[in-house]
């Protein structure tokens, strides 16, 4: 279930990378940049207006290599555990013969 979740977030997450090319619908600038707040892509007009001013922006390129990078952290975590319960797992088989 964890790892379809963050399936699902790096599948939004790239589409808001695609989106870089893509206009704002409400000032038809680029989306540039990422608020980490709303976490959603805005357009540089957006980013000095009054809903984003106070948000921790980033560009858009650097907010996906780090989600990016979040993600391969955890899926390594995930992975790890479930290494170890396999072993868990086939130890209490064999006590169990």
């Amino acid at each position: 279930r964890n790892l379809a979740e963050i399936a699902k977030k790096l599948s939004s997450r790239a589409g808001y990378v695609a989106g870089a090319g893509s206009l704002c619908p409400k000032h038809q600038e680029p989306l540039k940049l990422f608020c980490q707040e709303d976490r959603t892509a805005i357009c540089v007009v957006c980013d000095r207006s009054h809903a984003h001013r106070a948000h921790t922006v980033a560009p858009i390129e650097e907010a996906a290599q780090e989600c990016k990078e979040q993600i391969q952290s955890k899926l390594k975590s995930l992975k790890d555990e479930r290494e170890r319960l396999q072993v868990l797992k086939l130890a209490e088989e064999q006590r169990s013969q």
